[in-house]
């Protein structure tokens, strides 16, 4: 990966250029597809109707062998429920009762609903039938041509949609048993530093209760990832083999803390200048997350370095690793701003960006807004579902507005 700017948006492109991750593809049975991603556009097996079928409670009958003016008497040849079966073609000078989305029978082309005719709508078909004169005579009206709702090879759903509901009910209604979705892409979390402990109850001096890889799993289990939490020290050595075994079940690989500027900064020491050189890194002119990174494993794989405090991870991971998945995650957009602290405004004066946690709710008006946060590092992200987006990087130029982003 070449050498970066540091504006975080430039960042986020490039990444997104450059980090193309495609997942692989499985059929799936109807019933466990919601909510999965098409891997390929679904295309109509058949037509929808088959054939020409009623689209009215009433009487087929052949337009030409009505009256031109008053009202027409004509036999009733047949009694047409929607049901399976053949239909036989309608005798001429005769009418046929049909229901809504029978069949219609060959020689007709023209339904009369029932409302226009003397008879009863609940009782048995009639002998004869009286259409009245004000009744449409035009051939076509009241019924549905073959394929008119769906044409066979039609596109149901394109590559990229999400399955919900209604497209279910459409391929059980086409057939379709199986559908093929993108499988979930395997990402694995390499948590590094030697200070980090995996003991809830207990915390030795010196020790820090290891959190980033809980919490990116989550993030990424939310996003229909499946996430994978590995551990290593400060040792190159040791985060090598760490890598390595990360790289032969991923499809992308995350790393947090080890990107600083110190002596122990271990992801940098292997993977940088003074290492292979397979990684490019950066600090941005972003709050928090300034330290950030990007490259190649040795065999391919993508990896992306996140900084090893938990807000930068979780900032990092929101604005330049979400983007990447599929779905994508929200864009950033502007909403309304409430901040009786001024935290926001005043940040403006900041070069670059700056985060802060929100809570998104609706305004007096109905308009959607976001409340700031109190609270310092990961401490109000406990309560927060949106990033806003402050500092110069992130000026709507609308007062009391802010650009924000779903958690």
């Amino acid at each position: 990966m070449a050498a970066s700017p540091t504006d975080p948006w430039q960042w986020r492109e490039r990444l997104l250029a450059e980090m193309v991750l495609a997942p692989a593809v499985e059929s799936v049975p109807l019933r466990r597809a919601a909510g999965r991603l098409l891997a390929q556009s679904l295309h109509s097996p058949e037509d929808i109707p088959s054939g020409p079928v009623s689209a009215m409670d009433g009487f087929a009958v052949r337009s030409q062998e009505l009256t031109g003016q008053g009202s027409t008497i004509l036999p009733v040849s047949a009694d047409l429920p929607a049901r399976p079966g053949q239909v036989p073609p309608l005798a001429r000078g005769t009418a046929a009762r049909i229901m809504t989305g029978a069949p219609m029978p060959e020689g007709a082309d023209l339904v009369i609903p029932v409302e226009d005719t003397d008879a009863d709508p609940e009782g048995r078909a009639p002998a004869r039938v009286r259409i009245a004169a004000e009744a449409s005579r035009e051939p076509g009206r009241h019924l549905r041509d073959r394929g008119e709702e769906i044409g066979r090879g039609d596109v149901l759903a394109e590559a990229g949609d999400r399955i919900g509901p209604g497209l279910i009910g459409l391929a059980r209604t086409l057939g379709i048993a199986q559908v093929p979705v993108r499988a979930p892409l395997r990402i694995a979390v390499v948590v590094t530093g030697d200070e980090l402990t995996a003991d809830d109850a207990h915390q030795a001096e010196g020790t820090v209760r290891e959190s980033n890889g809980t919490m990116l799993a989550a993030a990424l289990t939310a996003d229909g990832c499946e996430a994978r939490v590995l551990r290593s020290g400060d040792e190159p050595a040791a985060l090598a083999e760490v890598l390595a075994d990360a790289e032969e079940s991923a499809d992308l690989v995350l790393t947090t803390g080890g990107i600083g500027h110190g002596a122990y900064d271990v992801v940098k020491a292997l993977l940088g200048p003074r290492g292979t050189g397979t990684s490019c890194f950066v600090h941005l002119a972003l709050r928090p997350g300034g330290p950030q990174g990007a490259g190649r494993l040795p065999g391919g794989t993508p990896v992306v370095h996140l900084p090893g405090t938990p807000v930068g991870a979780l900032v990092g991971h929101h604005l330049f690793v979400r983007q990447l998945l599929p779905g994508g995650g929200s864009p950033p957009h502007a909403v309304g701003l409430e901040d009786p602290t001024g935290l926001v405004a005043r940040s403006r004066r900041r070069e670059g960006l700056v985060v802060l946690a929100g809570r998104l709710a609706t305004g007096p008006q109905g308009a959607p807004l976001v409340r700031l946060l109190p609270g310092r590092r990961l401490a109000p992200y406990g309560r927060a579902d949106a990033l806003v987006l402050g500092g110069a990087a992130a000026c709507t130029g609308i007062e009391d507005s802010a650009l924000v982003m779903p958690l």
